[in-house]
């Protein structure tokens, strides 16, 4: 529009320049005929001449004035495209930007003959500071960094802040110095990890980084930054303090990672989670006092799959809590015919263990099997009180005045043992199976398992080891006072089925019909 404007005002000009030479032609013409006495065609004359005048300067005038409005419009769009592609906190990139800007660079090193390296970042305690400190220091301590890591990888890098507390670099690199890229990673990490002293705070702050590498030829910017963040993420889990190279191997978990998350949701929608019963026995007499309920995934082409599969991924999807309540329904339901003295123990994950209304959810269970709250038992991992003691001991409490009982499982690897069982009213505790693996060898594990049944004898409170896999364990735990005992030396976690099988063979009770599990 704006061209087609100036366009129209030139035209407009033209027409009257050649308005003015017409005219002024005839004027002077008329001049030079009738000489001073100007005549009635000499003023028509005159007065087109000054029209012409006043015209051409009316529109040169607006001519110039559309000028100047389509360099302030030029003017704002380049602001406006720099805006949109700056980060407004720190001063580098955005997304957009740093996705532009890497490509750039890309091309140029495609003609160079150099290679594309992506660096992802991630600060670590980043949202503490802005808890700690306020957003105003936060912002600062960006900006910061942000000058700390342009002064530290040069002109030649594209700086991007993608996100709250996350950062990429683009560099081109030469294909026989793949080292440079790495000592450009731990100078960015250094850089982002220095001291900063901000109003008067010091503030020092932690940072995990992955680094993906490319031809230049055919990279494509998103795939190689996807690829960066996958290996920072590895460092992040592994806590490694230095970058981390990206590898083909990632994105395959990466993927099978993927594939778990939505067999997951599958099998929830098809009851493909059973419980499978892992026998407890009285390590003196033999006798089979209780099951531990164990979640098995039943996959239609994997086949069986062990917990320490899923359990992770159904707690980072939150799906934790449905799962196991659908499993723990279903063993009670199978159960609640067993011999009444035969105990069944479940398990609670942590993140659990953070729902207020966990008591009322296992209560709700036990009303709708039927299964008589004094036979189950609750296994609670000692390093899940850490999180919220005082809610723990709500839940514990609301537990216990149903009748449920309690366990401290893994007892000895999690934090401040003793005041646990001074606060909370456990009524079993279970000594992890790391202790007992290589007690019959081990003096150090001797001792530990020594102290721990030692004092809880004193607490009046029975121990159930885990993990007995050998003749020598079970005779070594067995002399050290422990009163129940579960692992594969006593037999391996088998289906409801074979678990009330092993129950008729020792005389714990007659066959009976299959009982139909409880929809979850």
């Amino acid at each position: 529009m704006s061209a087609r404007r100036d366009a129209v005002m030139l035209a407009v000009l033209i027409i009257a320049v050649v308005l003015l030479i017409w005219n002024g032609s005839t004027f002077f013409r008329q001049i030079s005929a009738v000489g001073a006495d100007l005549g009635r065609e000499a003023r028509t004359a005159s007065i087109a001449l000054t029209l012409n005048v006043a015209l051409i300067l009316f529109g040169w005038r607006q001519y110039v004035d559309l000028q100047h409005e389509a360099e302030r419009r030029a003017d704002g769009e380049r602001r406006a495209a720099v805006l949109a592609s700056t980060d407004s906190h720190s001063g580098l990139l955005n997304r957009k930007g740093f996705a532009d800007r890497a490509q750039v660079l890309a091309e140029r090193a495609c003609r160079l003959g150099l290679d594309l390296a992506i660096i992802s970042i991630q600060i670590n305690r980043f949202k503490s500071i802005n808890e700690r400190h306020g957003y105003d220091v936060g912002d600062s301590l960006l900006r910061s960094i942000a000058a700390a890591m342009t002064e530290a990888l040069g002109e030649g890098a594209e700086i991007a802040r993608l996100s709250g507390d996350e950062f990429a670099v683009a560099l081109a690199v030469d294909p026989e110095k793949p080292g440079d890229a790495e000592h450009s990673a731990e100078a960015a990490m250094h850089a982002v990890t220095t001291v900063f002293t901000i109003d008067d705070r010091v503030i020092q702050v932690g940072a995990f980084a992955g680094i993906a590498w490319a031809p230049a030829v055919d990279v494509r910017i998103p795939d190689l930054l996807r690829r960066a963040d996958i290996a920072m993420e590895h460092a992040k889990s592994g806590r490694s303090a230095r970058p981390v190279w990206f590898d083909a191997g990632m994105e395959r978990a990466l993927i099978a990672h993927g594939e778990i998350e939505q067999g997951i949701r599958y099998g929830l929608e098809h009851d493909q989670f059973v419980p499978f019963f892992e026998p407890q026995l009285d390590l003196e007499t033999g006798e089979i006092v209780g099951f531990e309920v164990l979640a098995r995934w039943i996959h239609p082409l994997s086949g069986t799959i062990q917990p320490d599969v899923f359990i992770p991924v159904a707690e980072e999807l939150g799906l934790i809590g449905r799962l196991s309540e659908k499993v723990i329904a279903d063993a009670l339901a199978q159960a609640v015919d067993w011999d009444p003295k035969v105990k069944i123990s479940v398990n609670i994950s942590p993140i659990q263990l953070t729902d207020a209304w966990l008591a009322q959810r296992i209560v709700r269970l036990l009303t709708e099997t039927g299964f008589p709250a004094d036979r189950l038992v609750v296994e609670i991992t000692e390093s899940s009180l850490v999180t919220d003691i005082d809610l723990a001991r709500s839940i514990v409490t609301s537990l216990k005045n149903q009748g449920v009982r309690l366990a401290l499982d893994d007892f000895g690897t999690g934090f401040s043992s003793l005041s646990h069982l001074r606060s909370l009213p456990f009524d079993v505790i279970k000594i992890d199976r790391s202790f007992v693996a290589n007690i019959h060898s081990n003096r150090e594990s001797v001792a530990i398992v020594r102290a721990v049944t030692t004092l809880a004898s004193a607490l009046n409170v029975p121990v159930c080891v885990e993990g007995i896999e050998s003749e020598a364990a079970h005779a070594a735990v067995l002399g050290l006072g422990c009163a129940v005992g579960q692992g594969w030396y006593f037999g391996k976690p088998m289906p409801g089925e074979q678990a009330a099988e092993m129950l008729v063979q020792r005389g714990h009770q007659e066959p009976q019909a299959p009982r139909t599990a409880a929809a979850g």
